[in-house]
């Protein structure tokens, strides 16, 4: 009895394996597709927060401080992100210049499940008014 059930579960063993293996091989894959999006999200954010400073640092007018932001943002996120748009807007209050940075992105699809994920990141940077 235990030889024929033995017999009728040969071969098995292969096809079995190979699930497990495909499923493990699914479930890593979704998880560097997780850490890859997750990278590029943090890039971005970072962007926002470099072309504020950069506005701030090197910018003399709104259209400069715009010009500086897009191209810190555009250098930082690389290929990790399209449709780029940086929105800079300057506020004074107090003899304070504020930049405000908004940067808008759709981060590029990357691994098995292409899931378009837009976002966007806020900064902002202040610097002492020049003297009138």
């Amino acid at each position: 009895m235990w030889q024929r059930r033995l017999l009728n579960e040969r071969g098995s063993a292969p096809v079995e394996s190979v699930f497990a293996i495909a499923l493990v091989l699914f479930l890593a894959l979704g998880i560097i597709q997780v850490a890859l999006t997750l990278y590029a999200r943090n890039v971005v954010l970072a962007s926002a927060h470099e072309g504020a400073r950069a506005a701030v640092e090197l910018g003399r007018s709104l259209h400069e401080a715009e010009q500086v932001a897009a191209a810190a943002v555009s250098d930082a996120v690389g290929g990790l992100a399209t449709d780029i748009d940086v929105e800079v807007t300057e506020v004074t209050l107090e003899q304070q210049d504020r930049f405000d940075v908004v940067v808008r992105a759709s981060l590029k699809d990357v691994g098995i499940i292409p899931l378009p994920i837009s976002v966007t990141a806020r900064a902002s940077s202040s610097r002492p008014s020049p003297l009138p």
